[in-house]
């Protein structure tokens, strides 16, 4: 499993003028190679820079690495487009063979399934990041340092295909489209589904997802398309949704705009589900098929509740908010750096899950068990930088035997549809001057 990311490294930060801004920032003479900013970016422990750059030297000892100061590291590391951590995320999922790969990882009937949604992240309060994040105050309020983040998830496999980390109170369906847009090579289009809440009701965001022959389902607001389904008196029943001139004007792109100017309605299919909490909702999609019944249309649009706990697993296990830096480049650095180690993660909570339910099998029991995914994480924090600095074969067996060992000794119970309600918006978790240590 570890030569997977071992790979991931090799065939992305080899070719590094693409992800260097400006020019001899990073020469053969460096005492931190362009390789050793992005990886100790990726593996760092999360406390303060000086004291994980003294641990990633220290963890290093296989190879010459020179130390350098907290100064020298935060100045070069605004030559790094952040942009090389979405690449590196990607590659990684490439490596482990997800775009093609559809018996190790789980489906619906067949079909892949993305859950698309935007959170806001907390960045650090000061002046600079509140003029780069675009956060203006009014005379009587100070607005809170936030930025808008949009990502796209697979729901049952809990990997993150694509974020992106946009400024204050962005608009989220720009984002999507674009978070749709970088992820086109790691999905099988034609088996694809895209699931949204009620932000996201847009005939554009329709119309681009049927013309990649994708599939998708959003919740409705009350007062959506109330023209249009006064007629409908069954739970389940087709509908064309015209396609307006007032509608045609809210598309941005311009491609899309004129294919649909030729058409004059969408055939799309409503249906009334019944949540858990007894309230009923009304779930706009193109699925068309019969196959697919009220009852998988309610289970479907409950396994989107599974980005929420995504986000809840990289703000506050990974602790994706808890920046190294106060510029807007270095912040972008810090989220889209996570995204490897989150996606680490998620591969190897699904091995060990198999690894543990087959050894229960073996036993003769049949209740589902799952790792105790704090205790991975944790795991994962502190054997994967030493791998990674020293990927020898005795090294690498070493430390993988013992993460395979001490995280099947003690799985958790597989507790199926657990209540979860919403937390309160708690303060800030991280300082940004002072760092756990």
């Amino acid at each position: 499993m570890f030569y997977y990311i071992k790979n991931t490294f090799e065939n992305i930060v080899k070719p590094i003028d693409k992800y260097v801004i400006g020019e001899n920032k990073f020469t053969r003479n460096s005492k931190f190679s362009f390789k050793d900013y992005v990886t100790f970016l990726c593996f760092n422990k999360g406390t303060s820079n000086q004291a994980d750059l003294e641990d990633f030297v220290e963890d290093n000892f296989t190879t010459d690495i020179q130390q350098i100061t907290r100064q020298a590291f935060s100045k070069q590391r605004t030559y790094i487009h952040p942009i090389v951590f979405k690449e590196i995320s990607k590659q990684y999922l490439l490596e482990i063979n997800y775009h093609k790969n559809y018996d190790f990882f789980k489906t619906y009937k067949g079909f892949r399934l993305f859950g698309g949604d935007g959170s806001d992240f907390e960045i650090p309060d000061f002046e600079e990041v509140r003029k780069e994040f675009q956060i203006k105050d009014t005379e009587k309020y100070r607005k809170p340092a936030q930025a808008k983040f949009s990502s796209i998830m697979d729901l049952l496999n809990g990997f993150i295909l694509d974020g992106i980390i946009g400024n204050y109170k962005q608009a989220e369906l720009p984002l999507m489209h674009k978070n749709i847009e970088n992820i086109q090579d790691l999905i099988t289009p034609e088996k694809s589904i895209f699931i949204f809440d009620r932000g996201y009701n847009a005939m554009e965001l329709y119309a681009n997802i049927m013309s990649m022959n994708s599939y998708f389902i959003v919740r409705l607001k009350d007062r959506n398309y109330i023209d249009d389904r006064y007629k409908i008196t069954e739970n389940d029943s087709e509908i064309q949704l015209e396609i307006t001139k007032d509608r045609l004007k809210k598309f941005h792109n311009k491609t899309l705009k004129e294919k649909y100017s030729k058409i004059k309605h969408l055939n799309l299919r409503i249906l009334t589900i019944t949540l858990e909490n007894g309230t009923t909702e009304s779930l706009l999609t193109n699925i068309l098929d019969k196959n697919f019944t009220i009852e998988d249309f309610q289970k479907l649009y409950n396994l989107r509740w599974g980005i929420e706990t995504n986000y809840n697993t990289m703000k506050n296990r990974l602790n994706i908010e808890n920046y190294t830096g106060k510029r807007k480049i270095t912040i972008k650095q810090d989220i889209y750096s996570k995204f490897l180690k989150y996606n680490i993660f998620q591969y190897y909570r699904i091995y060990f899950n198999l690894l543990i339910n087959r050894t229960k099998r073996q036993k003769g029991i049949k209740q589902e068990y799952k790792v105790n995914q704090a205790h991975l994480i944790r795991k994962l924090k502190k054997y994967l930088p030493i791998m990674i600095l020293n990927p020898t074969k005795e090294i690498i067996r070493k430390y993988t035997k013992k993460l395979i060992d001490s995280c099947t000794q003690s799985p958790n119970k597989n507790v199926k549809n657990p209540t979860t309600t919403r937390n309160k918006k708690k303060q800030r978790k991280f300082n940004i001057n002072y760092k756990p240590t």
